[in-house]
This record gives C-alpha cells, structure tokens and sequence, in this order.
C-alpha cells in the first residue's frame, strides 16, 4: 500500500469513529434535502440556543393526537430529536424513559422522531422498548429544524426550563448522569 492510500484509510477511520461517537447523520438525515437547506439558509431566523426561549411546534403524536411544545410551560421538558436506525439514539432511549419516570412531576420527556423509517416502525420501537414518554413523529418542516439551530447529529437533546427557556443542548449520545445533573440544576434539587 501506498503511504497516500494508507493515510487517505486512516482519515476515512477517524472519521468513521468520531461519527459513531458523536452520533448519526447530518441534515440529510433531518428530511430536509440539499435544496431545502440552500433555500433556507438565507431565510432561517436566529437559530434558539442556550439561555434562549425553545421554539414552539405542533406535532402529530405516535399515539393519535397532537402536541404542542408550549402547552408544557411550567414543567421542564427535555425535547431529544433522533431516530430509529441511529445506535447513539437507541442507547439514549432507555436512560431517557429513566428519567421520564424518576422526575414524572416535574419533566416531560418529548421523543421527536425523524422517522426515516416511517411511522410504523417508529411506531414499534415505542412499544418494543417499554418508551412511555411523548413521542412525536417530525414534519419535514425545515424551518422547525433551523430554529432549533439545525440538527446536524442525532441525538441532538435539548432541556428547557419551566419558562420555555433553552438551559442545556447535547449533540450525541450522553450518559444518564450527565442528562440528570442537568436536570436537577432546573429543577433546583
């Protein structure tokens, strides 16, 4: 092998590794296509981020119904974008139905499903994994997307305060201690 070959095979590998680690996916992954995000870069309003109100959404639940995001104010919520066939997401889901019980008066979990897959298999990994927290399949509303800064990984999780307030923002799986100390800080226990 060449020494070109061998570090173009090295960098592949990095790459490879950080993506696992990091998370899933790109834009690509949100729905949103190349040309949706050129049309709309120029356009997206100030994206949310840490210290800023959480955007509001409507969206259809797994389960029938909608939810709105608003609806939630005075409970802390947790709002996890992710996805069925993305490995950091489904090692984060057991931590975060966890929580969804352990803090039940004082947190809402909302599970944004991308749903590459569809909605059935969605659908499934609800029931399949015990999830009893909201689940929510994701519009292809690229705006939604950019206003919560873009969703460039999944899990892209963010916790937001009882005033609607955007406290912290995880891009890639994180552990269950890291999203309860979190936690406790909002909820000041």
């Amino acid at each position: 092998m060449s020494r070109k070959t061998v570090l173009f095979a090295s960098i592949m590998i990095l790459l490879v590794g950080m993506l696992a680690v990091s998370g899933c996916g790109s834009d690509s992954e949100s729905g949103a296509s190349d040309s949706d995000n050129a049309g709309n870069q120029t356009q997206a309003a100030a994206p949310a981020g840490k210290g800023s109100p959480a955007p509001d959404f409507t969206l259809k639940k797994v389960g029938g119904g909608e939810l709105q995001l608003s609806s939630l104010r005075g409970k802390a919520v947790i709002v996890d974008f992710w996805d069925t066939w993305c490995p950091p997401c489904r090692k984060a889901m057991p931590h975060l139905q966890e929580l969804s019980v352990t803090y039940s008066d004082d947190l809402v979990v909302v599970g944004v499903a991308l749903g590459r897959e569809g909605e059935a298999k969605v659908r499934s990994f609800v029931q399949n994994f015990g999830i009893t927290f909201e689940m929510v399949m994701f519009n292809n509303d690229q705006k939604l997307i950019n206003s919560f800064g873009g969703i460039q990984s999944i899990p892209t999780t963010f916790l937001i305060d009882g005033e609607g307030i955007i406290r912290e923002k995880w891009v890639g799986g994180v552990g269950k201690a890291e999203y309860e100390r979190a936690i406790k800080a909002v909820l000041g226990s």
